[in-house]
């Protein structure tokens, strides 16, 4: 098992990444440039191997999930960010130490996320990530997401369900009914590109009142610190 080591400070120091304690973060883990994150199906096992065990251990519950060719989308709540970023640094330590290469770019992405709707769109959105970001034609034939958890396809055991899918019925058929309702309105591809911009920029995403409550718990504006586009290719996680 990898153990989780403090990241070096190489050069400008960064922006600290927006985080808070107890409330749901959208996380885009990135493949390095021209390296395939996934290249057989044991390291899509290995992955979520490593991520339920770790998210157990570090105390961040897992929502939802999408593995894909050159990226992982994590829908997560730490109890502290120190959990958080520590999960993120294991998962890629090692990754990279088993296949022998730095398969992982060297900074995790992640916004916070209103609880409610949003909250609800985004676990809907990272079930069929493979399909919005053109890895599939449908997101029910990609295996490595938790979308069959959650609309009654199979049981996963690296899921937490977030209260926002409780609240969809009161028993698992109810719940499962629901949540394949909500993919069908299609709300939530529609909701997709912000998003994964708001992940890209490590923002707040909600409406005024959630930015503003998240300005006043963490002493600064959740805004990124310049404009412009990502770095990375638009196609890319």
């Amino acid at each position: 098992m990898c153990a989780a080591q403090p990241a070096h400070n190489a050069g400008m120091a960064r922006r600290p990444r927006l985080c808070l304690p107890g409330h749901p973060h959208l996380v885009l883990q990135r493949a390095a440039a021209g390296v395939e994150a996934f290249s057989c199906e044991s390291d899509y096992q290995d992955y979520l191997r490593r991520l339920a065990d770790g998210a157990q251990r570090r105390g961040v519950q897992v929502h939802a999930w999408c593995l894909l060719p050159d990226a992982a989308w994590l829908l997560l709540t730490p109890d502290d960010c120190s959990g958080l970023s520590a999960l993120m640094q294991q998962l890629a330590r090692c990754t990279s130490r088993s296949r022998g290469v730095a398969v992982w770019d060297g900074r995790f992405r992640a916004a916070l996320l209103q609880p409610g709707a949003r909250m609800l769109h985004a676990i809907a959105a990272v079930d069929q990530a493979a399909e919005l970001q053109g890895h599939a034609a449908d997101a029910t034939s990609w295996r490595w997401s938790s979308l069959a958890h959650h609309s009654g396809g199979r049981a996963d055991a690296v899921v937490r369900e977030a209260p926002e899918y409780w609240a969809l019925g009161n028993t698992p058929y109810a719940r499962e009914a629901a949540f394949r309702g909500v993919l069908a309105a299609g709300d939530c591809a529609r909701a997709w590109p912000q998003l994964r911009a708001a992940a890209l920029a490590g923002v707040a995403f909600g409406d005024s009142g959630f930015v503003d409550a998240v300005s006043r718990a963490i002493g600064r504006r959740p805004e990124p610190g310049r404009r412009g586009r990502p770095r990375r290719a638009a196609g890319l996680g």
